[in-house]
C-alpha cells in the first residue's frame, strides 16, 4: 500500500472512530465504548485502531480508559470528549480536519 492510500485509510478510520463514539455518546452519555466494538464497526484491525485512537486522544478528541490491560488493544474502552463532539457536529471543521474518504459510511 502506498503512503497516500495509507493516509486516506487512516483519515477514514479516524472519521469512523469519532462518528462511532459520537453515536455511542448520544445513546449512552455516561457509557464507555469498547475498542473491540469500535474495531468491528470501523472494519479495522487492532494495530491500525490503536495508533489512530491514540492520535485522536493526543488531539483531545477522545479519552481512553487505561486502567485495565486489554490486549491487543491499548485500552479497554473509550469515550468522545466535548472537543470531539464539537468536531463531529461542525461538519465543515470535520471535513477540513479529516478529508472524506468514505464519509459516514459506518
Amino acid at each position: 500500500m502506498d503512503s497516500s492510500a495509507e493516509t486516506d485509510d487512516h483519515f477514514g478510520l479516524r472519521r469512523c472512530i469519532l462518528k462511532t463514539l459520537y453515536d455511542f455518546f448520544r445513546a449512552y452519555p455516561f457509557g464507555l465504548a469498547e475498542l473491540r466494538t469500535i474495531d468491528e464497526t470501523c472494519q479495522s484491525n487492532p494495530e491500525w485502531l490503536n495508533w489512530n485512537i491514540v492520535y485522536l486522544e493526543k488531539c483531545g478528541y477522545v479519552e481512553l480508559d487505561k486502567s485495565m490491560d486489554c490486549p491487543p488493544y491499548v485500552s479497554c474502552t473509550a469515550t468522545i470528549t466535548a472537543r470531539g463532539i464539537d468536531l463531529v457536529e461542525n461538519i465543515r471543521k470535520l471535513d477540513n480536519g479529516t478529508p472524506r474518504v468514505n464519509p459516514w459510511s459506518h
